[in-house]
């Protein structure tokens, strides 16, 4: 079996420490002012790779993300966003599934190309044994970080790195009697941003992996999944 390729956090954080201390910040952040849009839509589907310890099992199936976001400010350098991610991914291997659902809320400031933020978090979880009755399903919400760099690649394109860690300080599940409890997600997402039309859409392609721990009966379970997505940006200026 293939292995999947998996950025440790730390490398990531050296790629981003060494662009912000090296790059020119004033001329990239007129660059990536030019590429960013006052205000958007945005949607990608993922093919999504899920490694799960909670039901013993690998499989492959898709996501869909959508956003609705704002760039304000002079230099645009305010940006609102909200995000909100679905999958739901059926392992053939012993018939289990899972599904889950994130929404996020962020703010973030960019200084220069360099930008960090706040995340308000809301999650939805459920996984289905082999035997097809629930394990759980549950929602829960919390808060988090984002942080990230805009590199810009001739012109008006940009390669975005982009970390975002949000934990579920309370989930409700709806067994009362079962204890589910979700940690904190770890997200590192690389995209390029390509304008296809002069003002009005962007191409977007990346891969993100995602961490995230669930609390099962008192056992602690990690689930990993890694995306390869394609998706479009639909903005303009106001």
């Amino acid at each position: 079996m293939s292995k999947t390729f998996k950025l440790p956090l730390w490398q990531a954080s050296l790629v981003v420490a060494g662009i912000f201390f090296l790059a020119p910040a004033e001329l990239l952040a007129q660059e990536i002012e030019a590429g960013l849009k006052t205000i958007y839509l945005s949607t990608d589907y993922a093919l999504t790779t899920h490694k799960s310890e909670l039901v013993e099992s690998n499989d492959t199936g898709s996501s869909i993300r959508y956003g609705l976001g704002f760039n304000v400010g002079d230099q645009k350098q305010l940006g609102v966003v909200l995000l909100t991610e679905s999958s739901a991914i059926n392992f053939l291997l012993n018939e289990t599934a899972t599904t889950l659902l994130f929404r996020d809320t962020r703010i973030t400031y960019r200084f220069g190309y360099f930008y960090v933020g706040v995340v308000s978090a809301y999650a939805e979880a459920a996984a289905v044994a082999a035997d097809g009755t629930d394990m759980f399903s549950g929602r829960g919400t919390g808060y988090g970080y984002a942080a990230g760099v805009y590199i810009p690649v001739g012109g008006k394109s940009l390669l975005q790195i982009d970390i975002t860690s949000a934990s579920v300080s309370s989930f409700l599940n709806k067994d009362e009697d079962v204890t589910v409890a979700i940690g904190s997600r770890m997200d590192i997402d690389i995209s390029g941003h390509i304008p296809i039309s002069k003002r009005y859409f962007t191409l977007d392609l990346g891969y993100r992996q995602r961490t995230l721990p669930i609390t099962y009966n008192s056992v602690s379970y990690s689930e990993s999944m890694q995306k390869t997505y394609i998706g479009f940006t639909m903005g303009n200026e106001i």
